[in-house]
């Protein structure tokens, strides 16, 4: 056993041990590809990796101190640093080191890692305990964030504290009927006919007022409260899909998931459930992932989630195309069915030919693919009409219809006809 690599509460006292040291810094590092390892090699084997990317960092950062501090996380505390430059310096060379491909028996492996840092300094130093709390903080805005490294910022922690109280109102916010769905509809360029509605989250927070959903995904986001939210929109989305279709409207439904969905093990069981209660038929209900969510989702239980949800006869969409960092090579292993252009892309479309032409480019890209193209975000008649002409599929916007509770949505689809079809 690597001697200064320890578990939890041996690497604790010795960072209670470094109290009267003025100026550590403190990195909490998670191991994210390590998901993998467990599902297909088991649990020795990521016990394994964990000892060789400890013995890495020790080796690397000289004087510090390398202890695990959860399943898949690493913590690394270094004495004396002279300033965040110097901490971010060596935030940055742990992820070098932590890059590298790692032996695992006749293959290598990649352990993606992302950090967060936390500097002690100055006349009042921060309590080791706090310390190691500011790290953690750092690595889960990084997490949120979707970059490899956070510095810990003032407020970060407090922020971290409003997020625990939203999340433990958010549960209960599940359970007393607070929530609820809206519905945006999307509609065929070609028909210009309503062929399917996004299900939007909302809630109205009894003291914040109308909480935004991204809000409330971050509050959910690695808890287990994450699927039990996403359980409730997606069941409450096909229970109400099918009171409209019951009422005549041939209208289908799309539905976010997160990338955390992906990793539970009951997702598909729950999905195909949720169909047979409400008997939509699977082709008509899209689940969307954000192009972020889906380019991460390299973990092998994600990527036969999407599989087996595609081969229940569910369509698979990549939302958000175009502000992510879509692999060529990933973006076909996905069971893909649909891109949809982020509003960033259209609100532009007019004003800059640049973006009408990267616009035309993801549609003739999307078409190439065999997959259905959806432009979000229209907001008058000249980007519908330049949509139309570049060949878009689908497209939504408060041009076309804003979200709206179901007693509205169904008046608002069955009324007139949409703007689309002019």
């Amino acid at each position: 056993m690597l001697p200064n690599l320890s578990d939890y509460q041996a690497f604790l006292q010795r960072l209670q041990a470094s109290g009267g040291d003025r100026s550590p810094a403190l990195a909490v590092i998670d191991l994210e590809g390590l998901g993998d390892i467990d599902a297909a090699l088991g649990y020795d084997a990521t016990d394994a990796l964990l000892r060789q990317a400890g013995e890495a960092l020790a080796t690397a950062l000289p004087g510090g101190s390398v202890g695990m501090t959860g399943r898949h996380q690493l913590a690394c505390m270094l004495p004396h640093v002279d300033g965040s430059g110097f901490a971010e310096l060596a935030g940055h060379k742990m992820l070098r080191v932590l890059g590298e491909p790692f032996p695992c028996g006749e293959r290598e492996v990649l352990l993606w890692p992302r950090a967060g840092l936390a500097l002690s300094q100055g006349l009042h130093p921060v309590a080791p305990r706090k310390l190691l709390t500011q790290a953690y903080a750092a690595m889960r805005q990084a997490r949120r964030e979707r970059v490899r490294l956070r510095l810990h910022a003032p407020g970060a922690t407090k922020t971290m504290l409003e997020g625990v109280d939203l999340w433990s109102q958010l549960g209960d916010a599940i359970e007393d009927g607070s929530l609820h769905l809206e519905y945006q509809p999307q509609i065929s360029l070609r028909s210009g006919q309503v062929e399917s509605a996004e299900a939007l989250l909302r809630w109205d927070h009894p003291e914040f007022g109308a909480i935004r959903p991204d809000i409330m995904v971050r509050a959910a986001e690695g808890t287990d409260l994450m699927p039990r939210l996403t359980h409730w929109v997606y069941n409450t989305a096909l229970r109400q899909c099918a009171e409209y279709r019951q009422a005549g409207l041939a209208v289908g439904v799309s539905v976010n998931f997160s990338a955390d969905d992906l990793q539970e093990p009951e997702v598909v069981d729950l999905v195909a459930q949720s169909l047979d209660l409400w008997g939509v038929p699977p082709e008509q209900v899209t689940v969307e992932l954000t192009e972020t969510a889906v380019m991460e989702s390299h973990d092998a239980a994600a990527r036969d989630a999407l599989h087996n949800m595609k081969q229940l006869g569910l369509r698979i969409s990549m939302d958000d195309f175009g502000i992510g960092y879509s692999s060529m090579e990933r973006l076909l292993r996905m069971p893909l069915d649909e891109l949809k252009i982020d509003m960033t892309f259209v609100h532009e479309l007019i004003s800059s030919p640049p973006h009408q032409r990267i616009v035309e480019s993801m549609i003739g890209l999307g078409h190439k693919l065999g997959l259905t193209v959806v432009a979000e975000g229209v907001e008058d008649a000249d980007t519908l009409n330049r949509l139309r002409a570049l060949g878009c599929d689908l497209v939504q916007g408060f041009y076309l219809g804003r979200p709206a509770r179901l007693p509205h949505f169904m008046k608002q689809v069955s009324g007139a006809q949409p703007k689309a079809n002019g």
